[in-house]
């Protein structure tokens, strides 16, 4: 593989690690700042939305810049954003610093460079190398600022965060060539994504993600309910996320050079058994030798999930090959849009059944998701 894809991998995952870095210090920065948990919590939410509403339009507006050059901005203002806030005197600067880290990070999407750099043959397995990043940035990158935070006080996860963004795009400008753009852009360019064919995909996407943030957002106190197991050692069960990450990464990058819908279908189909497998374990009284099947339920949701996105990420690079940029902002918005539509549908699933329906409730949108699918790769 081109080692150009892996800075590209490297931006990626220092771009998410500079927006989710403080997000294990929640608690004591809200305490330094003196306002509630929920408050606090708020700072990852506008990043989010920030992005789920900014990501199209300013990749639309943006399209036909040099790809090299947006990333190198992009990169920059995250940088610089993660160490103004750091410097932020209190929560509401550090809210608008948030909501303009979210716009910034609109310029940095390393997927439309790397499908520019390889053959349309290692397309596929390019898009995987470049999602690995964020794979391990939320297995290593964000731990490490949340140990950072720990070490050296809750503002160190921002200095973190920007420094790592501002050694990326250092990288950026010294490895790779300019990369001029041949999207058409403009503000037609968000029009023309939305033909059916690729509102199946994302809308596929949007349920996979839906689906297992049912079960993500509660893991916690699943994790207890299921093992009776509290406190550092639900980390444990936690980290098969990552395990089954990786894993899913890799699967996906050589499934997505496989044409056909019966791979996708058949990954949204493990995702609802995985799903399924949560409510099963719910139903009995906790136990400690639960563990095992429930790290492998954590593993296998996750395996799927991180197994469709590049399978998903490279159908609409092929769909649309002229609004690349647009087609892959949306499908960000679509997984950030999924991940709070899942976690509000499992809230009120909670409120209404109980904790051990959440299991139920996400295989449903995931079952849903696999009639999609294969509608979606079924179409030439």
């Amino acid at each position: 593989m081109d080692r150009r894809i892996w800075l590209l991998a490297g931006a990626q995952f220092a771009a998410a690690t500079g927006a989710y870095a403080f997000t294990g210090m929640l608690a004591p920065m809200a305490a330094d700042l003196g306002v509630s948990l929920a408050t606090a919590g708020q700072l990852a939410t506008a990043y989010a939305l920030t992005y789920a509403l900014c990501g199209a339009p300013a990749a639309a507006l943006t399209a036909r810049m040099d790809r090299r050059s947006l990333l190198l901005i992009g990169l920059v203002l995250v940088g610089l954003l993660n160490l103004a806030t750091a410097a932020a005197p209190d929560v509401g600067v550090m809210l608008a610093l948030r909501i303009a880290t979210g716009a910034a990070i609109t310029l940095v999407l390393p997927g439309v460079a790397a499908s520019m750099i390889v053959p349309p043959e290692q397309r596929a397995r390019a898009m995987a190398n470049v999602l690995a990043g964020m794979t391990f940035a939320f297995s290593l990158g964000i731990p490490l600022g949340t140990a950072i935070g720990g070490w050296f006080g809750w503002r160190a996860c921002f200095v973190f965060g920007g420094a790592i963004a501002l050694v990326a795009a250092v990288a950026v400008r010294a490895g790779l060539p300019p990369l001029p753009s041949t999207d058409r852009g403009g503000a037609g360019s968000a029009g023309r994504v939305m033909r059916r064919d690729i509102l199946l995909v994302l809308a596929a996407s949007l349920l996979s993600f839906a689906g297992l943030f049912c079960i993500a957002a509660y893991l916690g106190p699943i994790v207890t309910a299921i093992t009776g197991i509290t406190g550092a050692g639900i980390g444990a069960i936690q980290a098969f996320v990552g395990i089954g990450s990786i894993a899913g990464i890799l699967i996906g990058g050589r499934a997505a050079m496989r044409e056909g819908a019966a791979v996708p279908t058949a990954l949204m189909l493990l995702l609802a058994a995985a799903l399924l497998g949560y409510s099963s374990l719910l139903a009995f009284a906790p136990a400690l030798w639960h563990a095992a099947p429930l790290a492998a339920c954590v593993f296998a949701g996750s395996a799927a999930l991180f197994a469709l996105a590049p399978i998903m990420q490279t159908r609409l690079i092929t769909l649309a090959p002229e609004d690349r940029a647009v087609a892959l902002a949306l499908s960000g918005a679509v997984a950030l849009g999924g991940q709070g539509l899942g976690a509000a549908y499992g809230g009120v699933v909670i409120a209404a059944a109980g904790l051990a329906w959440t299991g139920v409730a996400g295989a449903m949108l995931a079952g849903l998701g696999a009639v999609l699918a294969w509608r979606a790769f079924s179409r030439g």
